[in-house]
């Protein structure tokens, strides 16, 4: 008897200590041997780090140093590398200090930059639990920003600062204007803050990206202002149908490249109503301003998979405990495996110091699945958070009800 209790509690002490691992295990040592792996086998073999910093940040913020040129020619040409600097020059401006290293050296000075960023804005959202943390900075679509140094990740901490500080006008519209003078396809949060009648938030907002866009440029001589929306327009024709936008998949069903653009902006308007009809509702600026985050991504022609990080607010404001919903990253990175992807072989003239997928992506035809995937999980996750919302409403009301009758 003595010995079947004792066998009992070496078992009961077994799995206890096993389930005290689990989440060390799962949740944070898993995640972050993924993005390890991802980085030193999945994208280091073919991609120099910072591919996408290089080309938008470091070598125009270096031209700044050099007074060289700091815009391309707005050509087709010039955009089929991959990383043509199209950014407003608030944030070029902003990485000069960085151009003053070699570049890789600044690559990864700009990798724990965003990695830092993206920390703190979960941390600005009150979110504590450290599953939550280590999903969301390890998460495979913040993976993807972070060693290609792409800026959308930096806009995970405007646009949580923006939510943190919606009810301080100045702070919540100077957060909202900077997003927007980053990545101008951050301008649905204005309305987000007009459908909550934050009025003078969103009079800051546009004034403040005018402001820090147009003073930019003026520092620098307004070089390429003349023909910065046509640079746009070239990248759009190239990238709108390549990427994994809504433009994307309409492209890839046979559409002309203007109605595959038009059809994202279309998308966008519809869940911009959305929106606004949830603001009117209970919990409506919570659930608006989930929408409206949705509506940033699809109302953009070129989204990548690093875009998708941008739900990683929404998500901390609904759930900030652990919730499916954190495994988000991990579904995307799902799809673009299962997708079957276009590849273009053999494609010519390829600079040097161009990688060859990025050159061969800015060739290949639309990639239906893979958008259509990126789209439906992104998408099911602002359902799932709008209406988990509204079940935590419920279930509030209930629980007052039974306290007042107790």
């Amino acid at each position: 008897m003595t010995s079947m209790s004792h066998r009992h509690g070496q078992a009961s002490g077994l799995i206890g200590a096993l389930r005290r691992l689990r989440d060390p295990l799962l949740l944070a040592v898993l995640p972050v041997t993924i993005a390890i792996l991802t980085i030193s086998i999945g994208y280091l073999p073919d991609w120099p780090i910072g591919f996408d910093f290089r080309g938008t940040l470091w070598e125009p913020a270096r031209a700044i140093l050099d007074d060289g040129r700091i815009y391309p020619e707005p050509t087709r040409d010039a955009v089929l590398v991959g990383n043509p600097a199209v950014y407003p020059p608030v944030f070029i401006l902003l990485a000069t200090p960085l151009a003053l290293f070699p570049v890789a050296v600044a690559a990864w000075i700009w990798f724990v930059l965003l990695g830092l960023s993206v920390f703190v804005a979960m941390w600005v959202l009150g979110v504590r639990d450290w599953r939550c943390l280590v999903l969301a900075v390890t998460s495979p679509v913040v993976v993807h920003g972070l060693f290609y140094g792409n800026l959308t990740i930096a806009l995970i901490l405007l646009v949580a600062l923006a939510w943190r500080y919606r009810d301080h006008a100045l702070v919540s519209g100077i957060a909202v204007g900077a997003a927007i003078a980053a990545k101008l396809f951050a301008w649905p949060l204005v309305f987000w803050l007009l459908f909550t009648r934050r009025l003078r938030a969103a009079g800051f907002a546009v004034g403040s990206s005018v402001l820090v866009v147009l003073g930019a440029w003026a520092v620098i001589g307004f070089d390429g202002l003349v023909d910065y929306p046509t640079l746009l327009r070239q990248v759009q024709d190239v990238y709108a149908v390549r990427s994994v936008s809504v433009s994307t998949l309409v492209g890839a069903l046979g559409a002309p490249h203007t109605m595959a653009v038009a059809s994202a902006w279309a998308a966008g308007v519809v869940t911009l109503v959305v929106a606004g009809v949830l603001v009117r509702k209970p919990d409506g600026d919570r659930r608006a301003f989930t929408v409206v985050v949705l509506a940033c991504i699809v109302t953009s022609p070129i989204v990548w998979p690093n875009y998708i990080a941008l739900l990683l607010v929404p998500i901390a404001v609904t759930w900030p405990r652990l919730a499916p919903a954190w495994f988000l990253g991990y579904g995307v990175w799902l799809a673009g495996i299962v997708a079957p992807r276009p590849v273009a072989s053999g494609v010519c003239c390829r600079p040097e110091d161009v990688p060859v997928q990025a050159w061969e992506w800015s060739h290949v035809d639309p990639a239906p699945w893979y958008a259509a995937g990126v789209l439906l999980l992104a998408t099911g996750v602002t359902v799932m958070a709008v209406a988990t919302s509204r079940r935590n409403l419920r279930s509030s009301r209930a629980r007052r009800l039974e306290e007042a009758t107790a």
